[in-house]
C-alpha cells in the first residue's frame, strides 16, 4: 500500500525556536545578579541514536547517527541545590539512511523529481552533519557527588546528502534530554543522558517530513577555573 504524504505546516516551529532563544536571553538577564563566580563546566560528549526505536520505530525507513559535540560555557548559577547552565555547543554526526518502503516517494509531491529519485532514496547512504546549538541544562544536586538534570537546546545545522524526508543544506537540530552526573574527581564529573532529536528546516525546503531519533549521550564534563591573580605586597625599604 502506497504511504500518504501529507504536506504539513512547520511555520510555527520557527516561532518556537524564536520563542525558546529569547527565554534564554531573558532568564540570563534576570539572573546576572545571581552569577556566583562558580566554576563553569567545559564537556565532550559522544552518543549515538537511531529511529528504530519506541516511541519511533517508522518502518519506512531506517535512520541512526553517531555524533560528538563540545560545550563551551557562557553562564552557570547555583540557588541551593539547583544548577543553570547555559552554553554554546557545536559538533560533528555521522547518520546512515535507506528508504525501507519505496511508495513513499511515489506521491504527486515528488514529481519534479529526477526520474531515478525512487532508486537513490532506497540505497544506503552515508550523511555528515555540522551542528551548532544554544542549550541550558537544569540540574539538581541529589548530593555532593550526583546530579540529576533536564538538557534542551536548539541551533542550526548543515546536512550533506537529501532524503526523502529531509532536503539537502542547511537545517535545524532540536534536542530536548534527561540524564544524571557523576562526580570523579574535584574537578571532573561523566554525564549519561537520554536525549530525542527533531532535525527538520522550517518548511524552508522540501521535502520535510524530517528525521526523528531517540538515543544516549555519555561524557565528560571538566570544572575549569580561570587563573587566580596573585596580589603581591610591594617591598618596603623603610622603618615600620
Amino acid at each position: 500500500m502506497p504511504t500518504n504524504l501529507t504536506k504539513t505546516n512547520h511555520i510555527p516551529a520557527i516561532y518556537m525556536r524564536i520563542c525558546f532563544l529569547l527565554f534564554l536571553s531573558l532568564i540570563s538577564k534576570s539572573l546576572a545578579a545571581q552569577d556566583l563566580e562558580n566554576p563553569k563546566p567545559w564537556g565532550l560528549h559522544f552518543g549515538y541514536s537511531t529511529q528504530q526505536t519506541i516511541p519511533f520505530n517508522l518502518p519506512d525507513y531506517h535512520y541512526t547517527q553517531v555524533h560528538i559535540l563540545g560545550q563551551i560555557p557562557i553562564k552557570k548559577y547555583m540557588y541551593k541545590k539547583i544548577n543553570l547552565h547555559f552554553f554554546v555547543e557545536g559538533g560533528y554526526y555521522h547518520a546512515r539512511h535507506q528508504l525501507l518502503n519505496s511508495w513513499f516517494t511515489s506521491t504527486a509531491q515528488f514529481n519534479n523529481f529526477p526520474d531515478d529519485f525512487q532508486q537513490e532514496m532506497t540505497q544506503k547512504k552515508s550523511i555528515h552533519q555540522l551542528v551548532f546549538h544554544t542549550a541550558v541544562e537544569i540540574a539538581h544536586f541529589i548530593n555532593s557527588k550526583t546530579q540529576l538534570y533536564a538538557y534542551a537546546a536548539i541551533g542550526p545545522m548543515w546536512t550533506s546528502k537529501q532524503t526523502e524526508r529531509l532536503a539537502k543544506g542547511i537545517a535545524f537540530s532540536d534536542n530536548l534530554g534527561i540524564g544524571m552526573k557523576f562526580k570523579l574527581t574535584k574537578n571532573m564529573w561523566i554525564s549519561h543522558l537520554m536525549v530525542i532529536r527533531h532535525e527538520s528546516n522550517a518548511n524552508l525546503q522540501f521535502p520535510n517530513s524530517g528525521h526523528n531519533t531517540l538515543g544516549v549521550r555519555v561524557g565528560l564534563v571538566f570544572n575549569l577555573t580561570a587563573p587566580q591573580k596573585v596580589v603581591t605586597q610591594p617591598l618596603s625599604l623603610g622603618k615600620p
